[in-house]
């Protein structure tokens, strides 16, 4: 009995082993292989943390390698550079997602990259001197945006429309762009008359004091998903499972930050994305991290809404520069790579 014991005990054992193996051997079957080993992409002279690049930090590209080619200034730049081949995945304000594509660019909308929400939420600031008080006070002066034809340039319009201008009188507000971590002394300098500042740079400038809020996005026009990050379709069409994976990463390591902003956890995505700048020679961008807040996107992984971009389709008919309301708004962006799509809005 015990013989037949030992034999039934190394049967049973093999047969485990068999089964542990073949189901090993069926899940590295399974995984869909790679046709890309990196991806091409520029980072941001901002000091806000980059999903696709939490993403590497977090281990969740493996075994993609990401490949920076360097800075840029403004999401119109970095939608050029991979619409032209330079880079392979960019982000930018949804408006100027939806103004390039108007204009022809092969882009498609993949993921949100950012949003506004009271934690998040950019705004038009000025000197607390009493000089400039309101929309009116803006009419033949200089307003300093990190980039022409991007987000701040659209909410400010809205301000200013809001604040009684007509369109010849907003057309007498000029938008000078800056690097993003001059605005702030720009306006101190009294270079320009108000400043859009968002994020750590808004947290920072408020902390040293002398500055108003004249208007905030959120207060302007609610919570949304106000930036996409964009692949071409050639590259979609060539490379779906690399896409995939991408997608699937950066979606992953959005949710892991909206977990930890909820549990009050902030510091964690913090410690980690500063490490990892650190790792890069980056170091010297990490200081205004400690006023880190939050992503501000809206949907679990950052899926797309719809109206994401149809919120923007008015504003860009208004400067007459495409004709938006003729775009096919599905065709624009895609869930089908994000895993927390839930098939519905």
């Amino acid at each position: 009995m015990i013989k037949n014991l030992k034999q039934l005990t190394w049967s049973t054992a093999g047969m485990i082993a068999i089964a542990l193996l073949s189901a090993g051997t069926a899940i590295a079957e399974e995984a869909p292989k790679l046709e890309v080993s990196s991806i091409r992409y520029q980072s941001s002279t901002g000091a806000d943390i980059s999903p696709l690049e939490l993403a590497d930090a977090l281990g969740y590209l493996s075994p993609l390698k990401l490949e920076r080619v360097g800075d840029v200034q403004g999401g119109p730049a970095a939608l050029q550079a991979t619409a032209t081949g330079q880079t392979d995945i960019a982000s930018a304000f949804n408006g100027a997602v939806l103004n390039i594509a108007a204009a022809g660019a092969p882009l498609t909308a993949v993921v949100s990259w950012r949003g506004t929400n009271e934690l998040t939420s950019p705004g038009l600031y000025a000197l607390d001197n009493g000089e400039i008080n309101n929309a009116r006070d803006l009419i033949g002066k200089k307003v300093g945006v990190n980039t022409l034809g991007a987000n701040q340039e659209a909410v400010t319009d809205i301000y200013l429309a809001k604040g009684g201008l007509s369109q010849d009188e907003i057309k007498q507000v000029t938008f000078v762009p800056l690097p993003t971590p001059n605005v702030e002394q720009a306006l101190r300098n009294k270079q320009i008359s108000a400043a859009s500042l968002g994020f750590t740079f808004r947290d920072a400038a408020l902390e040293r004091g002398g500055i108003k809020a004249l208007s905030r996005n959120v207060d302007l026009i609610g919570t949304y998903n106000d930036n996409t990050g964009v692949l071409r379709r050639d590259f979609i069409a060539k490379n779906p499972n690399a896409t995939r994976h991408l997608v699937e990463g950066i979606a992953k390591a959005i949710a892991w930050t909206q977990e930890r902003e909820k549990e009050g956890r902030r510091a964690e995505a913090i410690e980690i994305y500063t490490k990892y700048l650190e790792s890069q020679g980056r170091g010297g961008q990490t200081a205004p991290l400690k006023y880190w807040q939050s992503l501000g996107i809206a949907t679990e992984g950052g899926w797309i809404k719809k109206q994401d971009f149809e919120m923007w389709v008015s504003w860009l008919d208004s400067r007459g520069e495409v004709d938006a309301k003729s775009l096919d708004l599905a065709q624009l962006y895609t869930n089908e790579f994000n895993p927390y799509w839930k098939g519905t809005e």
